[in-house]
């Protein structure tokens, strides 16, 4: 059976704890990047990544996303929103299919 991850601050992944998800509560770049190499190597089928850490190891998601198994996905934080998960997502359709098809304004 695959494993399912979650990484970032406390606040806002406790919850998860609930569905049978494995918590690394975290917020520093070193040790998210630790963790995050760790899970991949664990073969976690899916990686949540938190906003807030993501954009501090953006470029290492985006080399693991490329040469892993693991799906990794940003999903908004509990208090703030920066809406990366949501470019990221815009950027790759328009990179597979040459056009913006989800979105009609832009993502803030």
């Amino acid at each position: 059976m695959y494993k399912i991850a979650l990484i970032g601050d406390r606040d806002t992944i406790i919850g998860f704890k609930l569905l049978g998800i494995s918590l690394f509560p975290t917020t520093k770049k070193d040790e998210a990047v630790e963790i995050l190499d760790k899970l991949v190597k664990e073969e976690y089928a899916v990686i949540f990544v938190t906003e807030d850490i993501a954009c501090q190891i953006f470029e290492e998601i985006e080399s693991l996303q490329k040469t892993s198994f693991a799906s990794i996905t940003i999903i908004p934080n509990k208090l703030e929103k920066k809406y990366l998960g949501l470019r990221i997502l815009r950027r790759n359709i328009e990179k597979a299919i040459g056009t913006d098809i989800l979105f009609r304004k832009e993502v803030e």
